[in-house]
């Protein structure tokens, strides 16, 4: 008999009326290149995909995420490990059987507006925007955020996804701190220009010319013109946070991909960290010359081809590269943790195992744990100065 999972629930999940960011304010603990040389594919190198042939042979999904909860790590290993022009094809992917039948992100949006609205009395705004960014999320997690289908046996399999979505705690927390987020940054009926994502990706300690190659055309898009859609904000908030996780890992290894040749070029790569260790010195901040940094992180590859499959092959350490030419304050945070193994002790002090980066953030947010320390470190330091 398969053993019950017990899930996390709230009884009553509401989105405030004030703006507040909570990636703005988290523990420090986890705290003009506008086209492509010329269009990349818009495949994934593991999603069906029009015009990818070796693409219909893909079947099954890792859907251990499906029976994830609180207790449990969601699974960011992809599915298969089909590769586009930027790789090459794995034989082994013939082997797997096919799907029956194709559930696409708008069904699953659907299914989950009408499960808040007729079991939890939601509003329908509410309600939509919720099924928006738990639906991503779940893409997102089996790393088939490009194709926007993922594959299921049955009806029970939509069922599960469904309770999955609106059951699961992580999930629940997920759906109101995007909508926190997407509340903080300046927007026009969900539409966000250039400037004001620069803006909060800067604050993030994002270069703008990051923000650049985000709205570059065909790359980490699936709109066009001069405004990002909500769904390619929700893409844009997993990827700065989940750097440890298969899809961002594709997210950005197209923005780096300056050329689309599959290969990262130095000489690029040189220009985004020029523009990292710029931003580090600002905070007075010395950053290591390129030549060491690209020998560190080459001996972390185990090459100097740096391809999407070198990426996926490490992905454990990837995020330490990755930081080094997009995001300058977690390239710092990340050198520091080093020393200090803050994330490892600050999990073996949650008492649940490792998590994945998005996990403990939205431990770090809503989970009792954290704001009991808060409170127990706050009334610690009251007392200390009672007494003196």
């Amino acid at each position: 008999m398969t053993e019950q999972v017990q899930m996390k629930v709230v009884a009553e999940l509401k989105f405030p009326a004030n703006v507040f960011s909570p990636l703005a304010t988290s523990s420090p603990k986890l705290t003009r290149m506008r086209q492509p040389i010329r269009d990349q594919s818009w495949t994934s190198s593991s999603d069906e995909s029009v015009g990818n042939v070796t693409a219909l042979a893909i079947t099954g999904v890792d859907e251990s995420h499906l029976n994830a909860s609180k207790e449990a790590d969601i699974s960011t290993a992809s599915s298969t490990s089909v590769h586009t022009a930027l790789e090459y094809v794995d034989p082994t992917v013939f082997q797997t059987k096919y799907p029956s039948e194709i559930l696409t992100r708008e069904e699953l949006h659907s299914a989950i507006v009408e499960c808040k609205i007729t079991e939890e009395k939601w509003a329908k705004e509410d309600a939509e925007m919720y099924a928006t960014v738990v639906t991503e999320r779940i893409l997102w997690t089996a790393c088939r955020t490009w194709s926007g289908t993922l594959p299921i046996e049955n009806e029970d399999t939509v069922k599960q996804y469904v309770r999955y979505a609106c059951d699961d705690w992580y999930m629940q927390h997920t759906g109101q701190l995007c909508t926190e987020e997407l509340q903080h940054i300046g927007h026009i009926k969900g539409k966000y220009d250039w400037q004001s994502v620069a803006i909060y990706c800067y604050e993030k300690g994002m270069p703008t010319q990051i923000t650049d190659r985000i709205f570059a055309k065909n790359l980490v898009r699936r709109t066009t013109g001069d405004n990002l859609s909500s769904i390619e904000m929700i893409w844009l908030l997993f990827a700065m946070i989940g750097t440890d996780e298969m899809q961002s890992i594709e997210y950005w290894f197209r923005v780096l991909d300056v050329h689309s040749t599959g290969v990262l070029s130095f000489t690029v790569l040189e220009n985004f960290y020029s523009e990292i260790t710029k931003f580090l010195a600002k905070d007075n901040v010395t950053s290591l010359p390129f030549s060491n940094v690209i020998a560190q992180f080459s001996d972390i590859l185990g090459t100097d081809n740096w391809t999407l499959r070198t990426f996926k092959a490490h992905a454990n350490l990837i995020h330490r590269v990755i930081n080094g030419f997009i995001n300058a304050l977690r390239f710092l945070e990340q050198e520091i943790n080093e020393k200090t193994n803050g994330e490892r002790v600050d999990d073996e002090q949650f008492g649940r195992g490792s998590r994945t980066r998005w996990q403990r953030l939205i431990d770090h947010e809503y989970d009792s744990f954290y704001s009991q320390s808060q409170n127990l470190s706050s009334t610690s330091q009251d007392s200390s100065i009672v007494s003196e």
